[in-house]
């Protein structure tokens, strides 16, 4: 492929980002599956210019929206990036020639022309973070002066975290064999269960994982699932257990022994656990597919430890989808907030007395995360809360007694998480 080919197929892509709610990989995938004459080089290179864009895009909607071109146009973005490279370049790669992108109209040429008098110091945080404006507002109002280097974490590569499967092996024993196939970890600074990698591999093709050893998980999961306190012949429910991670991670705790009840309204995910579950020889997790979200009845008191990793805006995982901060509005995070609520809400009937709740999402936004267990411990007073410094070792407790890891300050996945015990 040329390299203006390229630069038409990442467009492209960009454009197929933008209106779905798939993520960039699969997209990504499934244009490699459908364009087999492109080789190994052309894909890393037209992933490096979707990524380029993903990671950096808000600068060039903000140069392409001083200019009063389209910020929201892929093709402006990719027009603004190569004139970045080097001047006068956009129009060589934008000739309309072959399988390249069309060729520049005159307010293009113009948009690019236009790029010499916009210097590095009049960009706004929010395009220096790469971050929505409207969502930059809401971080300020957090993290205030910290805010941009917090962002601009969440732009990083995230590492390959794993964690190991104690049913079957120790963690030395893990890292040892990981070594011996080529792979070099270290331990997780929290998670006693946690090896980190430091560059992207097939793990699912070393013998630690054929074997049932590991499985991939990032740190920040691993935590939560040891915030909920799991023992050997309890019973746990995970409310939206999705794939199964924390769960299996759960079973672990146990020791194989007691009762996991994993629940969620799409059958489908749970399913993707079973197989999961046979490599690492989990035998304690029942799958319980809850279509309208509400839990039968004769779960109410159950459970000894009640899970709810509530479904979210993902902004803690943004370092690995990168795409989902140009899904995410203040609007967005108002509707998964009122979802949130409801489902915290009925999890609260299913926890038995002196038993553990423990909500979490994988987002960093207040209004997920801490606003939502404030309100519930107000509206709750037969729940206290527990302090998350007296349940992981190694973690500080946040206002509340809360967890807020970040990729800046932890080196995982943005996750809050709050601990509640059902007085007695």
């Amino acid at each position: 492929m040329t390299p203006s080919a390229r630069v038409a197929a990442a467009i492209g892509i960009l454009d197929d980002i933008a209106r779905a709610d798939s993520p960039a990989d699969a997209i990504l995938r499934d244009w490699a599956r459908r364009n087999r004459f492109a080789g190994s080089k052309d894909r890393r290179a037209i992933r490096d210019l979707v990524y380029r864009d993903l990671r950096d895009g808000a600068r060039y909607r903000w140069l392409a929206a001083q200019q009063g071109g389209d910020q929201g146009s892929a093709r402006t973005r990719m027009i603004l990036a190569c004139e970045s490279d080097a001047p006068g370049s956009a129009a060589g790669l934008f000739d309309g020639s072959g399988y390249g992108p069309a060729a520049l109209d005159e307010a293009e040429m113009a948009l690019a022309a236009g790029l010499s008098g916009l210097g590095d110091e009049t960009v706004p945080g929010w395009a220096r973070a790469n971050c929505p404006e409207d969502l930059f507002a809401l971080f300020e109002a957090q993290w205030g002066p910290e805010t941009e280097a917090e962002l601009a974490a969440l732009n990083e590569r995230a590492p390959v975290d794993i964690r190991v499967n104690t049913l079957r092996a120790t963690r030395a024993d893990v890292q040892a064999g990981l070594a011996a196939a080529g792979y070099e970890t270290e331990p997780t600074p929290i998670s006693p269960a946690g090896l980190r990698g430091g560059e992207n591999a097939r793990l699912t093709d070393l013998p630690p994982f054929r074997d049932g050893l590991a499985d991939p998980q990032d740190e920040s999961s691993q935590i939560v699932a040891g915030l909920c306190g799991a023992r050997s012949g309890m019973t746990m429910i995970d409310l939206c257990a999705g794939a199964g991670g924390k769960a299996l991670a759960l079973a672990a705790d146990m020791e194989n022994n007691g009762q996991i009840i994993a629940c969620d309204i799409s059958a489908a995910r749970l399913s993707r656990m079973e197989p999961r579950s046979m490599r690492l020889g989990v035998q304690i997790v029942r799958l319980l597919p809850l279509p309208g979200g509400v839990p039968p009845a004769n779960m109410a008191g159950a459970a000894d430890a009640v899970l709810v990793d509530a479904p979210c805006t993902g902004s803690g995982t943004w370092r690995r989808s990168p795409e989902q901060r140009w899904r995410t509005t203040p609007e967005t995070i108002t509707d998964y907030a009122k979802v949130q609520a409801d489902i915290l809400e009925g999890a609260a009937a299913l926890v038995k007395p002196g038993g553990r709740l423990v909500y979490a999402v994988c987002s960093l936004f207040d209004a997920e995360g801490r606003d939502i267990a404030s309100a519930f411990a107000d509206a709750h007073p037969e729940y206290g809360r527990v302090p998350v410094s007296g349940l992981v070792e190694g973690l500080e407790d946040g206002p509340d007694g809360t967890m807020l890891l970040t990729p800046r300050r932890h080196g995982t996945d943005g996750m809050f998480a709050a601990v509640f015990e059902r007085v007695g």
